[in-house]
């Protein structure tokens, strides 16, 4: 069972007051209805005590630990709305009177960082105590730092997403493979992408600033639509197409003209079921767009328009000629 954080497990009372006030907040916060009026409402109750914020991060916890502990390692479907029933009777029961054990979340505040993470094959919405919101791709971890003077993220590894908080004056800033990611002042949407030492960020909207880029290249300011890839090799700065760069938030992987070797490497990202393809055929190209998760569908997908074969051996499908 996936855990936040590994440290000696403790038993939570919701029935703290600012428990309680924190669990209608995660409510109000994942409602349909949420306005900024409501995000600043939050941000004056969390810095009116201390032990506000830290009811709320102590909330956060408990909701993704009881609302996802069903989800570890499932094949993704659409992300699910972020008022679904299930966690809206999660917090019903925290209110009621649900004693939870939580693994780690003392070490944690100790500590002054949260720790999210997911599996191979799952995605996860979360909100953070500022009101940022984020969406964590598959086999990703972020670790969050919310202190007086800054927001600070660390993406570990895999992809992230982040809807910044349009209130808060705090400087936000996201570090991957020591390049660090400044965001301007406002509403900003970024998707944050780390394979080892590469980095691929892609600024939807808003403003941002990229530093520490590799052989001491000059910062690079970011405007809405545009993506900057990091490598060893250099910097390329790019304007994709914004929809196929942000399409698996929607459980979805688009290829358009990529060899078929670097599109089932991005599949098998998603699932434990590997694809394999023989050398003489790794070269051919794929366009479309495909579920993730389900690499058996791909396979069968991709071998009929490409007339190949699958070949299945264990939890492993090769496409060959």
């Amino acid at each position: 069972m996936r855990q936040v954080a590994r440290a000696q497990s403790h038993s939570v009372s919701p029935h703290e007051p600012a428990d309680v006030e924190a669990a209608a907040w995660m409510a109000r916060l994942h409602a349909p209805d949420r306005t900024e009026d409501t995000v600043a409402a939050f941000r004056a109750w969390c810095a009116a005590d201390p032990a506000h914020a830290a009811a709320f991060e102590h909330m956060t916890l408990v909701w993704e630990v009881a609302g996802g502990l069903h989800a570890e390692r499932a094949s993704l479907s659409p992300p699910p709305a972020p008022d679904v029933p299930s966690r809206r009777l999660v917090l019903a029961g925290i209110a009621g009177g649900l004693v939870l054990a939580v693994g780690g979340i003392g070490f944690w505040q100790r500590a002054g960082a949260t720790v999210y993470s997911t599996a191979v094959g799952e995605q996860r919405r979360v909100t953070l105590a500022d009101g940022t919101r984020v969406i964590l791709d598959t086999d990703s971890r972020i670790r969050v730092r919310l202190d007086d003077k800054a927001r600070r993220v660390t993406l570990v590894r895999g992809r992230a997403s982040f809807t910044t908080a349009a209130t808060d004056p705090r400087p936000f800033e996201v570090e991957a493979a020591g390049r660090h990611v400044q965001v301007q002042p406002g509403v900003a949407q970024l998707d944050i992408r780390r394979d080892a030492d590469d980095v691929t960020v892609t600024l939807v909207d808003g403003g941002a600033q990229v530093v520490g880029l590799p052989g001491d290249a000059a910062p690079v300011t970011l405007a809405g639509g545009q993506q900057l890839a990091t490598a060893a090799a250099g910097v390329r700065l790019s304007q994709p197409n914004v929809a196929d760069a942000i399409a698996w938030q929607g459980g979805r992987a688009v290829f358009r003209d990529d060899t078929l070797a670097a599109a089932v490497a991005e599949m098998n990202r998603y699932s434990a079921v590997k694809l394999a393809v023989a050398p003489e055929v790794a070269a051919l190209r794929v366009s479309g767009t495909y579920r993730v998760g389900d690499n058996a569908a791909f396979a069968r997908s991709v071998g009929t328009l490409l007339t190949l074969r699958v070949v299945g051996q264990g939890d492993r499908l090769t496409l060959v000629r």
